[in-house]
């Protein structure tokens, strides 16, 4: 199943980065190689069952703590 999801990520690659290259698109690149590889890490925390963290909850918080600040509601 790993090797089946890097040859998906690298298809991906394969189309996406020759075009932002021939485009001299330097940030857009370093961007979309993060973002891959975190989506790489992540996709294969998956497949292998271990512990993938839930962005919501830290969301969750980020955004309770804003509405708190600047409004001054809470959800307690």
């Amino acid at each position: 199943m790993i090797v089946l999801l890097a040859a998906v990520f690298a298809v991906i690659l394969f189309l996406e980065v020759p075009g932002m290259v021939k485009k001299r698109q330097w940030r857009e690149l370093t961007v979309y190689s993060v973002l891959m590889a975190i989506a790489l890490v992540i996709s294969a925390m998956y497949i292998l069952n271990l512990n993938v963290p839930n962005p919501v909850k830290n969301t969750q918080y980020y955004v309770q703590s804003l509405v708190k600040h600047l409004f001054g509601l809470s959800y307690d």
